[in-house]
C-alpha cells in the first residue's frame, strides 16, 4: 500500500553527543550527519541490530517499542569491549545463527585503525561484555573510509567486499586468504557476496576452425556459460546430417578437439556433467 508501518528516528533515542562526526566542519554539501545507519538485522526473538557508522556503535533495539536495549561500542558503550573488539566507522553488523555477531570494521577515515578487518564478536549480555573471536585483515594492508561487508559462508569461510578499497577476498576461519581478486581500475562495491550461480547464455555455442601444417583442429567455447563439462565434435558431408567424430571433456575457456578427418561441415555439441547435450553450435563449412 505504501503506508509506513514502522519508523525510528536516533534523535528520539541517542543524543548529538555520541557522534564522533564534526558538526563545526559542515556545510550544505555535506551536512552534519551525526548517526549514518549503514545495516538493519531484525531478529526472529523480537529485537533488531542497527550499526551506526558515525557514533562507532551498534545498537540492540526493542523492535516493538524502537527502546535501545543494548549500546555495543562508541562513547556510550554499555557493555564493556575487550581487547580489539572495539570498531570505528563500521557496517553490515548481523547476527549469526550460532548468536555470534560479524562486522566489517573500516576503523577510517579519519584512520583509527592500521586496516580495515572482519570481525565476528561475542556479546555475553550477562557479563556485559564484547569480545573478538576473529578477525580477517588483507595481507595488503587495506584501509576502506567506506561501505565493506563480511559475509559467513556455509562451508565455514567468510568471504569479504573491502567496500572502497577495489578488492574482494574470502578467508578460512583459520584466517588463511583462500582467494582474492580486484575490480577493474578503481571501481568499487558497496557489498560484495559470494552466491551460488549458473551461466545460462541464450546463445549458442562457438566453434572455429584452424589448419596447421594441413592439421586441422576444432576450438569448441560458449561465452557465459557454467554448465558445460564436456564437447562433441560432429561432422558430415551436409550440415543437416552430422555426427559425432569427436569428444572431448572440457579444458577451460576454449578447448581444443582434434578433427580426424576432413568434411564439409562441422558443429560441436556441449555436454553437462550427466552428458546431456545442452547446446549445438551451428554448421559451419569445413
Amino acid at each position: 500500500t505504501g503506508l509506513v508501518r514502522r519508523e525510528w528516528h536516533p534523535l528520539d533515542h541517542l543524543p548529538l553527543s555520541a557522534s564522533y562526526s564534526n558538526a563545526v566542519i559542515a556545510t550544505r554539501s555535506w551536512p552534519f550527519d551525526y548517526f549514518h545507519i549503514n545495516s538493519i538485522d531484525q531478529r526472529p526473538n523480537g529485537t533488531t541490530l542497527i550499526s551506526a557508522r558515525n557514533t562507532w556503535s551498534l545498537y540492540e533495539l526493542n523492535s516493538a517499542t524502537g527502546q535501545v536495549v543494548a549500546t555495543i561500542g562508541g562513547k556510550q558503550s554499555s557493555v564493556n569491549i575487550l581487547g580489539a573488539a572495539r570498531t570505528a566507522y563500521q557496517h553490515d553488523a548481523q547476527v549469526l545463527p550460532n548468536g555470534t555477531i560479524s562486522i566489517f570494521d573500516n576503523g577510517a577515515v579519519p584512520k583509527v585503525h592500521p586496516q580495515s578487518r572482519g570481525l565476528i564478536e561475542s556479546v555475553n549480555g550477562t557479563a556485559r561484555t564484547a569480545t573478538l573471536l576473529a578477525q580477517f585483515e588483507h595481507p595488503q594492508p587495506l584501509s576502506a573510509g567506506s561501505q565493506g561487508n563480511l559475509q559467513p559462508l556455509s562451508n565455514g569461510d567468510f568471504f569479504i567486499g573491502w567496500g572502497s578499497q577495489p578488492y574482494f577476498s574470502e578467508f578460512a576461519a583459520t584466517g588463511q586468504l583462500l582467494f582474492d581478486a580486484h575490480m577493474h581500475g578503481s571501481y568499487q562495491a558497496y557489498r560484495a557476496y559470494r552466491f551460488p550461480w549458473t551461466g545460462a547464455p541464450a546463445s549458442t555455442p562457438s566453434l572455429a576452425l584452424n589448419e596447421k601444417s594441413s592439421k586441422l583442429t576444432a576450438y569448441a567455447s560458449w561465452n557465459g556459460d557454467t554448465r558445460t563439462a564436456g564437447w562433441q565434435l560432429l561432422a558430415g558431408a551436409n550440415s543437416a546430417r552430422l555426427h559425432v567424430v569427436s569428444t572431448s571433456s572440457r579444458a577451460g575457456f576454449e578447448t581444443a578437439l582434434s578433427v580426424p578427418a576432413k568434411s564439409a561441415y562441422f558443429a560441436v555439441r556441449a555436454l553437462d556433467a550427466s552428458g546431456s547435450v545442452i547446446g549445438t553450435s551451428r554448421a559451419i563449412h569445413g
